[in-house]
């Protein structure tokens, strides 16, 4: 089932890039052997995305906003933090207007649920490489860990509708 889940969640997260996980390896927070993996968290089903905020979809004709969101989750799969997160162009820097998407973006994303990241760790190499993506055969060690969201903020047809971007 965790590959599924696991299928889906590559689909669905947009998550910090590589460079970003091997700043962490050299700071001491990830690194792991060559008998282990590192499964991302996956997001619960009944997760929602933010609505837009009523008070901008009045102003009409605002143009579209795109926020990240940084969500640290703990090992038991609760969001921790949550907090936008500067990386432009991608993700630009919060403005007057973005704070209110930043705004409703922290009070829906902390109450998200995951399922937690896991450091699995195999017997041997050959273990590992027998399991795939998924932990089958290792031992599973819950893992705090931190996603980014590019959430896109858009009106369509006079009505407030938002995205969550893949990165």
């Amino acid at each position: 089932m965790r590959i599924t889940r696991l299928a889906l969640a590559a689909a669905l997260l947009a998550v910090l890039p590589a460079a970003a996980f091997a700043e962490e390896a050299a700071e001491g927070t990830l690194q792991l052997t060559d008998k282990q993996t590192f499964l991302l968290p996956i997001d619960e089903p009944g997760n929602r995305l933010p609505e837009y905020p009523a008070e901008v979809l009045a102003q009409q004709q605002v143009p579209s906003r795109a926020i990240c969101m940084r969500v640290d989750i703990d090992e038991e799969g609760a969001v921790s933090y949550t907090g936008p997160l500067v990386r432009e162009p991608e993700c630009p820097a919060v403005t007057e207007l973005s704070k209110q998407f930043v705004d409703v973006s922290v009070a829906a994303l902390s109450t998200w649920r995951f399922e937690p990241a896991i450091v699995c760790t195999f017997r041997s190499k050959t273990a590992k490489e027998a399991a795939g993506m998924s932990c089958q055969g290792g031992r599973e060690q819950p893992q705090a860990t931190s996603l980014t969201f590019r959430l896109l903020f858009n009106q369509v047809d006079g009505k407030g509708v938002v995205f969550l971007q893949r990165g």
